[in-house]
């Protein structure tokens, strides 16, 4: 009789399950968690199979600037001065609480225990965004100017033959697959713009930022044997005895039941698309989406039948959830469009219904978190509504996406007006007051210093939306008309407040805090219990690559330790 878990697994399985397919390691999700993980399996000797729900491979991670954020790793330059002590200070200060000192510890520790084994052993090729410093540099203790930022070298993707028509890249243009932060970085400094890195990538079939990792993981996947499938939505969980056994799978054949021998890997991101969801767990009776459509929280419903019940990781205000607008008229995956909004470009600021200022407009963090302000003696949120307001000075030199420099913005998208009276009357602001904070702003201009707000004061924030050729980059006046405003809106990137339990391993854990025997998380279907409250760009990513990584390690270390118990 077998006599360890694992053989007392197979020996069930045999006995009363039909399988249609078998596989080692089951991957729901081909975004970076999923992939890190069959990417780690299948190197390791595992069978691996990834099943995706969309059409596409690559998740939102695809969609992304696809920077991974991390404390000391291998590709630093020996000249960055940075230790365990300075990231978990860092950390500490973000996580505001909210996260465990084991799991940051592991985040540190082994994330660029992870990173080196997708450069150096997988073979993806990795470079530091230079001269690109954290968020609260140099505001937070631990904080540094450099060398922390990770992104993937440009992939020809003509490597992928025919499966370069499955790898997603972003809808929403060119801009978004097709340059490096590094090049946007050096574009500050004197470097060749944007235009001209987009037209060298697109000429050279070069993939970038968020959509050239998902390609570098599809390519080294099927290097290796991984089995990866489109338009393959699993629905439920096979659980006998409180054990994950393995997958059902919808696809245009039917239903099919994969057994996992090892375990099963939920990665299905985060629940943008369930607005039951977002309202519950975000806090957010509405807000719009930029990951793809599949984006349904359905790890969360999966593992709800497992045993385990997805946990907030921090307050919804503190969840990193983007600023953006709609556009009108624009369909993207056949759903209504919305676009980021990075605030701090030049001639524009960001005012709430009283026509005032009220965020560091220069740095999207401030914004985000002071739109969600609560206040019940100031009508319950002091700064919502929000609107961006801008000159035609603003539009002719910098655009507004998806409209380049120059160019008109769609159909309704903006309000307009030859005076900034009649703007704030169109669209519901105090006109006194709106007038009287952009003669206030525009005054700040002419030495370029905001003395109310500190805008251009954040490195990052001066870096990724100002211009350099400014006295400060971020700060021009408002002053030519036509006057427009735009209705900000919350916008999801698929980075939840809430995600399913794990322990160090990514296994997801119980209602008793166990671990449910064969099921993992990894990404942002994790809860952030590592990270905890704040955000700075690149730790999502490290998220998925990390514990796909370490999920996949305990996986296969089970099977090697009792292969090594057999031959004993």
């Amino acid at each position: 009789m077998p006599s360890h878990p694992s053989q007392c697994k197979e020996a069930r399985e045999d006995n009363f399950m039909q399988w249609d397919e078998d596989f080692d390691v089951v991957c729901v999700g081909s975004g970076l968690g999923g992939m890190s993980a069959a990417l780690t399996a299948a190197e390791r000797g595992a069978t691996a199979i990834v099943l995706e729900k969309f059409d596409l491979l690559g998740g939102t991670c695809a969609l992304s600037s696809g920077q991974l954020w991390l404390g000391p790793h291998h590709l630093q330059s020996d000249a960055v001065a940075d230790s365990d002590e300075d990231a978990d200070a860092y950390l500490t200060h973000l996580s505001q609480g909210f996260a465990t000192p084991d799991r940051r510890r592991v985040f540190i520790e082994r994330g660029r225990e992870a990173l080196r084994f997708m450069t150096d052993v997988i073979g993806i090729e990795m470079a530091v965004i230079d001269k690109l410093p954290d968020y609260y540099y140099p505001a937070v203790q631990g904080s540094k100017s450099a060398g922390r930022y990770v992104e993937v070298m440009p992939f020809a993707a003509s490597r992928l033959g025919a499966l370069a028509d499955k790898v997603l890249t972003s809808p929403y243009g060119d801009g978004y697959s097709y340059t490096t932060s590094n090049e946007f970085v050096a574009m500050q400094t004197g470097g060749a713009s944007v235009v001209e890195a987009l037209q060298h990538h697109l000429k050279a079939g070069e993939r970038c930022a968020g959509a050239g990792l998902a390609a570098a993981q599809v390519f080294a996947a099927r290097e290796r044997g991984v089995v990866m499938r489109t338009s393959s939505a699993v629905t439920e969980l096979i659980i006998e005895d409180g054990e994950v056994l393995g997958v059902v799978v919808k696809d245009a054949d039917g239903e099919k039941r994969i057994r996992a021998r090892l375990g099963v890997v939920l990665a299905t991101g985060g629940y943008d698309w369930k607005p039951d969801f977002v309202r519950a767990f975000d806090a957010l009776p509405e807000a719009g989406s930029m990951s793809p459509p599949t984006v349904t929280g359905d790890h969360i419903m999966m593992a709800a039948r497992a045993g385990a019940i997805a946990v907030p990781a921090r307050a919804p205000s503190q969840s990193p959830i983007f600023l953006g607008y709609k556009v009108p008229g624009e369909k993207i995956y056949g759903k209504d469009s919305y676009r980021m909004y990075l605030p701090g470009v030049p001639h524009s600021i960001a005012v709430n219904r009283h026509g005032k200022r009220f965020a560091n407009d220069g740095f999207y963090p401030d914004v985000a978190t002071k739109v969600a302000r609560f206040d019940g003696q100031e009508n319950g949120q002091p700064n919502w509504p929000a609107w961006i307001i801008f000159d035609q000075n603003m539009l002719d030199k910098y655009g507004m996406s998806p409209s380049w420099p120059g160019m008109e913005l769609p159909e309704g998208m903006a309000a307009t007006a030859d005076s900034l009276a009649e703007l704030a009357q169109t669209v519901g602001i105090d006109a006194d007051a709106l007038a009287e904070t952009i003669k206030r702003y525009n005054g700040f201009c002419s030495d370029g210093v905001d003395h109310d707000f500190g805008r251009g004061t954040v490195p990052w924030g001066r870096i990724m939306t100002g211009d350099p050729n400014l006295l400060n980059p971020n700060m021009a006046p408002v002053l030519t008309a036509p006057f427009y405003a735009v209705k900000i809106e919350r916008v999801t990137m698929g980075v939840p407040t809430a995600g399913l339990p794990i322990d160090v391993d990514g296994r997801v854990l119980d209602v008793s805090d166990q671990p449910i025997p064969g099921l993992y998380a990894a990404g942002n279907s994790a809860a952030w219990l590592d990270i905890g409250g704040g955000y700075n760009s690149g730790i999502a990513n490290t998220r998925g690559v990390l514990y796909g990584y370490l999920a996949a390690l305990d996986m296969t270390s089970q099977r090697i330790a009792a292969s090594e118990r057999n031959s004993a």
